[in-house]
């Protein structure tokens, strides 16, 4: 059985969210960007969720953003 993490990890990657989030900021964001956008999968209820792969799917759509844009 998949945990709580896993499941809303799952439930982002299905989601817009991640695109939106790096469209949004054209593929560059700071520490701030990242904590407001941590919170908002709080607030959308996205938590409990593992942050560092939260990280990585932002990294592998700033790839495929950067693929398109340059």
């Amino acid at each position: 059985m998949r945990s709580n993490t896993e499941v809303n990890l799952a439930r982002l990657a299905k989601t817009t969210l991640i695109w939106e989030f790096v469209e949004s900021h054209c593929g560059e964001w700071n520490h701030q960007d990242w904590l407001v956008f941590c919170a908002s999968l709080e607030e959308k209820g996205y938590t409990p969720i593992d942050l560092d792969q939260v990280g990585l799917l932002l990294e592998q759509a700033k790839s495929e953003y950067w693929e398109k844009n340059s």
